[in-house]
């Protein structure tokens, strides 16, 4: 038997501690003790061979060693990032920090990592925990994948990355499952703890910015009972810019023009709709508190409560320069470029005086956008333990919930131009595609002429307000039991059950600012307060010269590549609002939709040991209840004309109606597991492993409601002779689109190889192999679907009588469905080593060939899509030196093209193009210095390199621009006491 071997056959029979013992005795093993400390054990704690010694990681070689070790144990491939210290991340970030596990891509969200996916699967498909239960975060529209942003590194102690399933983890991650271990106070010293106080600056915000953390524990003598608080405060401005197109499709085809005049055997191609340039402010307040107990009262027992509060509060602005496609035409049109290849349009130059007199340009218009927003977590559990010489006995159960969204949100625009006083601010403006960038350039004069009140018309129907909000919530309760069985190679026999009640409710709400005399009881009762009454319809919006910025936006990165940026300035905008107005909340209950998932899972697995050779087989039953509720919508457009061909109004020509409908379905999978590891040698591991696994479809695709509508024979009659008669839309019948109550699970076959080589002090090498077939792929469809509504009468204008309802057919109901297979596989390389004098390096290498999702409908294929979010590799490289005084360490992350959605060009072949992300790459450094054996000072710039994202359309070539981005380079100054 090898060395390691005999460390995991203790594994599975012996009390927790001790198990805990054997895994810090591998670090040691691995890494010296240099960087790991050890307490001296009690004299009478060492009975029955209960060690009870507890090793501290400290440093980047000590928490790199267990993370290694922690991979060398485990029975399925796993990889971990554990901290480096008491409240020290390895990054600021939990999703940054993942982003250097071999195979993890995330998205960021105003330069934070915010989403989690593994091996070319997108985040809905991975599952988060906390502690081994899902934990609720919902940022507005309720999402499957957990928002990164909420959870703080600082009270984080361990990540885990199962990448392979064992039957006892919870269902729901096809791509993988992270579970997040928070720190607990008997496995920590006796009042110990560590505060951390650090500000931040960063080059988009030229701002200084505090944020404070800390996290205590304490335990009694005899340590049987301990309590452990942690908090987190942080106040953080982020300030990200894009240059976005915001509208495409293939309604605009133009060819090329030089001085007005068209160019003989120009090229013709398809032009943006619309394009923006986005600066987006968010004021970020994260808290996040913490609150663990643990109680042994005797040696065999053990009893706790964790309870954990994430608060995220992202005020925002939005100032943003528009281009949309309204001046396309020859009286504004000088210049057009096409990329002939690409089938693009690169480049368009304006002028108001093109087409021989002087025309009003409302182009670019101004527009912005004003939200309060907070988003809430909270979780509570209980858990008990009951551990004896033959068995372990563990019970948990709580309570997550999470609420997100604006309470005020709200915004308004401005053309640059004025038809009222037939003035033009700009006079010529044009733009280009180039290098990867959008250029704009603008009349100079632009914003001194709108200080003056030349030109700056309000765009009335661009100001209004609409929003998301929502909530979700999960009840659960789980018992296991691992009875370590003398059963030959079997060495222990787990099985357990778990119960999980989960539902979600998303909802859109309207903001009003009604006048102060405005009788909002009256409107209430009879149900009429709309955006007639708001201040935008009434005379209310400010002229431009109240509110305009009295300098144009600067601080201006490469993503904006602009001359002038004029700007409203939105707090102004905002006081005027508040000081002459009542703000009043609608809820809208024709957008509502509800999903509630009520989940029993069973399960039983063997872990066997024969010789060189460990690992685990079982299998996990599941059953889910699913029951959806949405406000589905009705629309009767029953009779566009009277018999003298005279339009009917509109109140008489459609009726609309919303009706609550409830939907019920109920699916059961079985997900067997097997995982084989051969330790065939004391540096040599090699593993196998075959698994079923699923994850649940999107709540949006699964619950939103149901927009249908029912064209009389008289309306299809009317308008046949129309000149937009689209007879696929304006024939007789039901037409529609909505969600899928019926949708099924996606499941994935799936096998994985990995070698691994152990050598040196915390050195390793390794190489995996991954596969996995999706079956049941949620892609977008159209279909001929039944539904059963209400049967509605109505008579025409010709006295005829109609009933349409009951059991009806809806032709091209757009929606999602479950298509054919698709599949995923790759490699992954990993390389660890230390040198003895200090440094030390890790680095990986994934490759990853997604297929394209097959779309089959009524059993014949009709159609392709690829998997979003799959990249075609990702590297990481991080080098680091580190002395009993001081470390340093740098992160490079590249990540290759990513497959995006899909798009709603078509190019004159009939290809239907999606949406690609460039090669991304960036550079992070961190640094410390222990200034004392209990203080140290840290330093960390994130994103050293200033990368910038960008994203084009098609794959076949990177001219097609769709968006580029910068969130900013950002630095950390900090003192970090450790006690």
């Amino acid at each position: 038997m090898t060395a390691y071997n005999k460390v995991y056959s203790h594994l599975g029979n012996q009390k927790t501690r001790y198990r805990r013992t054997l895994l810090a005795a591998a670090i040691l093993s691995s890494i010296g003790t240099v960087n790991a400390q050890q307490t001296s054990p009690d004299d009478d704690a060492e009975e029955d061979g209960e060690v009870v010694e507890q090793i501290e990681i400290r440093g980047i070689r000590a928490s790199s060693a267990e993370n290694l070790a922690t991979k060398r144990l485990s029975n399925a491939i796993v990889d971990a990032i554990t901290a480096e210290d008491i409240g020290k991340f390895p990054d600021k970030n939990v999703a940054d920090a993942l982003q250097r596990v071999p195979g993890v891509l995330i998205t960021r969200n105003g330069g934070e990592g915010s989403t989690v996916s593994i091996r070319g699967l997108g985040p809905r498909l991975t599952l988060t925990q906390l502690n081994g239960n899902y934990i609720a975060s919902s940022p507005g529209a309720p999402s499957r994948s957990f928002s990164f942003e909420l959870l703080p590194s600082n009270l984080v102690g361990q990540v885990e990355v199962f990448k392979t399933p064992e039957a006892r983890i919870d269902e729901g991650g096809i791509g993988g499952t992270i579970v997040v271990h928070s720190r607990k106070p008997l496995d920590m010293e006796r009042n110990s703890g560590a505060v951390n106080l650090e500000y931040t600056y960063a080059d988009v915000t030229d701002k200084y910015e505090p944020q404070l953390s800390g996290i205590y524990s304490w335990k009694n003598e005899a340590e049987d009972f301990g309590v452990l608080v942690g908090y987190v405060k942080q106040d953080r401005l982020n300030r990200s810019q894009s240059s976005v197109v915001n509208i495409l499709n293939s309604n605009f085809r133009y060819s090329e023009l030089r001085d007005g005049q068209p160019v003989e055997g120009g090229a013709t191609g398809f032009s943006p709709q619309s394009f923006v340039q986005n600066v987006i402010e968010e004021d970020r307040e994260r808290t996040g508190i913490q609150f663990t107990t643990q109680w042994r009262p005797t040696d065999n027992l053990e009893l706790g409560v964790n309870y954990f509060q994430f608060t995220l509060g992202l005020d925002s602005i939005l100032h943003q320069l528009e281009y949309p496609e309204w001046h396309n035409n020859p009286n504004y049109w000088t210049d057009v470029s096409v990329n002939a290849e690409a089938e693009y349009v690169v480049g368009i130059d304006y002028s108001v005086g093109a087409g021989g007199t002087e025309a009003i340009a409302q182009i670019p218009r101004i527009n912005g956008e004003f939200v309060r927003e907070e988003s809430t977590s909270d979780t509570f559990d209980f858990f008990a333990t009951y551990e004896a010489d033959s068995f372990e006995i563990r019970a948990v159960a709580g309570h997550t919930e999470s609420e997100g969204g604006p309470t005020e949100k709200y915004r308004s625009a401005y053309y640059s131009g004025s038809n009222v006083s037939n003035t033009n601010a700009s006079r010529f403006y044009g733009w280009r595609f180039e290098d990867k960038s959008l250029i704009t350039y603008i009349d100079p004069a632009m914003h001194q002429n709108l200080l003056s009140g030349i030109g700056g018309q309000a765009d009335i129907g661009a100001t209004d307000s609409s929003f998301e909000t929502g909530t979700q919530e999960e009840d659960y309760a789980q018992f296991d039991v691992d009875w370590f069985a003398d059963l030959g190679v079997i060495e222990a026999i787990r099985f357990g059950a778990k119960y999980r009640k989960n539902g979600i409710r998303r909802d859109t709400r309207n903001t009003f600012y009604l006048s102060p005399d405005f009788d909002i009881a009256a409107g209430e009762a009879e149900g009429s307060i709309d955006l007639d009454d708001d201040y935008s319809r009434n005379g209310g919006i400010p002229l431009l010269t109240d509110v305009i910025a009295d300098q144009p936006l600067g601080n201006i990165s490469g993503a904006i590549n602009t001359n002038i940026f004029p700007a409203v300035n939105w707090h102004r905008y905002a006081e005027i609002l508040n000081q002459n107005f009542v703000r009043y909340t609608r809820f809208e209950d024709d957008f509502v939709y509800e999903v509630e998932e009520e989940i029993f899972a069973a399960y039983v697995q063997a872990d066997y040991q024969w010789g060189d050779f460990r690992g685990n087989f079982g299998v996990r039953f599941v059953d889910t209840t699913t029951t959806t509720s949405a406000s589905d919508r009705f629309v009767y457009a029953l009779d566009r004309s009277d018999d003298q061909g005279n339009p009917q109004p509109v109140s008489v020509a459609i009726q609309r109606d919303t009706v609550i409908v409830d939907k019920e379905q109920t699916d059961t999978e079985i997900l067997p597991s097997f995982n084989i590891v051969w330790d065939f040698s004391d540096d040599w591991v090699a593993r196998v492993a075959l698994a079923r696994t699923l994850a649940r479809p999107s709540y949006n695709a699964l619950g939103r409601f149901q927009s249908l509508v029912y064209r009389s024979a008289e309306w299809a009659a009317d308008s046949s002779s129309r000149p937009d008669f689209n007879p696929l839309i304006d024939r007789e019948g039901w037409t529609g689109s909505g969600g899928n109550s019926t949708l099924k699970p996606e499941t994935s076959d799936q096998f994985d190889f990995s070698l691994e080589y152990y050598y040196g002090e915390g050195s390793g090498l390794s190489f995996a192999y991954f596969y996995k077939e999706v079956d049941g792929f949620s892609v977008p469809l159209q279909l001929d679907v039944q539904r059963n509504v209400p049967v509605r009468e109505f008579t025409l204008q010709n006295g005829n009588t109609i009933a349409p309802g009951g059991d009806i057919v809806v032709t091209d109901f757009g929606t999602t469905g479950n298509g054919g297979n698709a599949t995923s596989k790759g490699f992954e390389i990993a390389w660890q080593h230390f040198f003895e004098n200090g440094f030390g390096i890790y680095t990986n290498y994934t490759d990853n060939e997604a297929s394209s999702a097959e779309v089959e409908q009524d059993g014949e294929i009709v159609g392709e899509r690829p998997f979003v979010g799959s990249a075609d590799y990702s590297f990481n490289l991080s080098a680091f030196y580190e002395n009993e005084d001081f470390s340093v360490r740098a992160s490079y992350v590249e990540t290759g093209p990513t497959v995006g959605g899909q798009s709603l060009l078509t190019l004159s072949s009939g290809e239907t193009l999606n949406f690609y992300t460039d090669t991304y790459d960036q550079i992070d450094v961190n640094a410390s210095y222990n200034i004392t054996e209990q203080l140290t000072a840290t330093a960390s710039v994130i994103n050293l390199t200033k990368s910038e994202s960008y994203a084009h359309v098609g794959n076949d070539t990177k001219d097609r621009f769709l968006s580029n981005g910068y969130g900013g380079r950002r630095f950390f100054v900090g003192l970090n006491y450790r006690f």
